[in-house]
This record gives structure tokens, C-alpha cells and sequence, in this order.
């Protein structure tokens, strides 16, 4: 998607997502005059990779790190990218801007978890949320990643979407409560199971690669049809009492283990005894 490169975004906030963000940004052609962040040597770090030749392919002047909120004034967008409980102190130095004020700067947050209403004392506002797990040490094509728009307006919600395509990612439009739910629905299917694989790790490890296929049969299984209770398989869901005491008597010595093992054991053979007692 071909920018127009007047259009210029201030990020403020450099974790995970800030950082990924600032970088696909302006690979794609958007000017970030600043990047702001409370840790100034972060911003120095990220500054420096966004005016590289290869992230800065359309020449664009280059990035500015700072730690002061004011130098966000005449952005088309301002990111806020800090965690959800600092959102309302970075607010209160945005919402003096003269940019803001007028309704010219858009202010968004990219959190799944925080109501678009927190931002309703700016004119034109709105909520950019990528739906994907994000680090600074893994580079992510963000043609994969969907966005969860909501916005106060139209022009806000055109700068969202405009944002969306040149990242070629899909998008969708979603209220505070929906965006909500898919957060909570987002931590099941990926800090949830990043928490179990690591379990699985410390016992399986050397041999934990080899789990990998697994995995990744489980995951695409789960969402190839429908309900992804249908297609669970295990000694749980079978009843298998006896190999599950023999799972059991291997993590009698990792508390943490056999805590997680039986619960879930116990909820799996739950949900599938009531599964088997619907009447179609």
C-alpha cells in the first residue's frame, strides 16, 4: 500500500508491541518524528534501528528518541503503547497537546483489556489492537496479524484502517466489551498454553522438539472444526483411569505438575461426560 507520507505517528511506550509497531510502521512508509519513552536509552536503541537503511527504505526524516510527552504535538496519531495502568497518567500530558485539543491528533491504545472510553476527554480517539502475541526479540509479519478497531469518529476510524492496510493486515471493528472477551479468549489459547508447554518442557526436555509437530496438529485440529471440545482426544476424555495414575505417580515429586495434571484431568473427563449426556 503506497503512503502518503505526511502522515505522522508518535509512539509512546516502547515495550513489546510499541517496539514491533514503530518498526512495521515505518517500514511501510509512515514518518515517526519521536519515539517517547520513561527509559530514555530505549528510545535511543529503537530510534537508531528505525533511521537503519533497510526499516527507513523511503527516506523519510528520521526518528527522534525522547522522554517528553509535549514533543507528540502535530502527530496524525498518537500510539499510547504503555501498560494498561499507565495509560491514564500518559493521557493526562496528551490530552494538553494543541493537536489534540483540536481534534487534529488522534489518540489511541493497542490494549485488549482497557475500555475506549478511558480516552473519551480527546475529540478523536480510538483503540488499535493487534491480536497476536508480540516480542522485541522475534520479528512478526504483520500480514498475519488481525486488528481489533473501535473508534469515536469517522476521520479516527479511516487513520485506524488506513494504518491496517498499509501493514497488510485484516481488521475488524469491535466494541470495549467484545475486545474484551477476545482478550480474555487470547490468554486461554496463548499465555495459558505457554504456561503448560513450559510444564511440558521441564519434563520432556531434552527430547521437547520432538513435541512440536504435536502441537501444532493440536492447535490447527482445534480450530479446523468448530468446538474445539469435539475433537479432544487423551486418556482423560477417555477415562482412562489407570493411565492417568500412571501420569500421576511420574509427577508425584513436582507438586506444581500434579496440581495442574489432576485438575485438568478432572475438568477434560467433566466436559466430556457432559458432552456425551446432550441428547441430539
Amino acid at each position: 500500500c503506497k503512503m502518503n507520507y505526511s502522515h505522522k505517528i508518535t509512539i509512546i511506550g516502547i515495550g513489546n508491541a510499541g517496539f514491533r509497531l514503530a518498526l512495521a510502521l515505518k517500514s511501510t512508509g509512515y514518518e515517526i518524528p519521536f519515539v517517547v519513552n520513561r527509559t530514555f536509552d530505549d528510545a535511543i536503541m529503537l530510534a537508531s534501528l528505525l533511521n537503519k537503511p533497510e526499516i527507513n527504505h523511503n527516506s523519510l526524516p528520521d526518528t527522534i528518541p525522547s522522554s517528553n510527552i509535549l514533543c507528540a504535538e502535530d502527530s496524525d496519531v498518537i500510539i499510547i503503547s504503555v501498560s494498561d495502568d499507565a495509560i491514564p497518567d500518559v493521557l493526562l500530558s496528551v490530552k494538553s497537546l494543541k493537536s489534540v485539543i483540536s481534534g487534529k491528533t488522534t489518540v489511541c491504545h493497542i490494549s485488549g483489556g482497557t475500555s475506549m472510553d478511558l480516552l473519551s476527554s480527546v475529540p478523536s480517539h480510538g483503540v488499535f489492537y493487534p491480536l497476536m502475541t508480540l516480542s522485541k526479540n522475534k520479528p512478526v509479519d504483520f500480514s498475519l496479524v488481525p486488528f481489533m478497531l473501535e473508534y469515536s469518529d469517522y476521520t479516527s476510524g479511516e487513520k485506524l484502517k488506513l494504518m491496517c492496510k498499509s501493514l497488510g493486515s485484516e481488521f475488524t471493528e469491535a466494541n470495549s466489551e467484545e475486545r474484551l472477551r477476545i482478550h480474555v479468549a487470547a490468554v486461554y489459547v496463548s499465555n495459558f498454553v505457554n504456561y503448560l508447554a513450559s510444564l511440558s518442557y521441564d519434563i520432556s526436555t531434552p527430547n521437547h522438539v520432538f513435541l512440536l509437530p504435536l502441537a501444532l496438529e493440536t492447535i490447527r485440529k482445534a480450530f479446523l472444526y468448530g468446538d474445539p471440545a469435539m475433537v479432544q482426544t487423551g486418556p482423560a476424555a477417555r477415562g482412562d483411569v489407570m493411565t492417568i495414575k500412571k501420569h500421576l505417580e511420574v509427577l508425584e515429586s513436582k507438586d506444581e505438575h500434579y496440581k495442574v495434571y489432576e485438575l485438568l484431568s478432572e475438568l477434560i473427563q467433566r466436559q466430556t461426560n457432559k458432552r456425551e449426556n446432550v441428547k441430539f
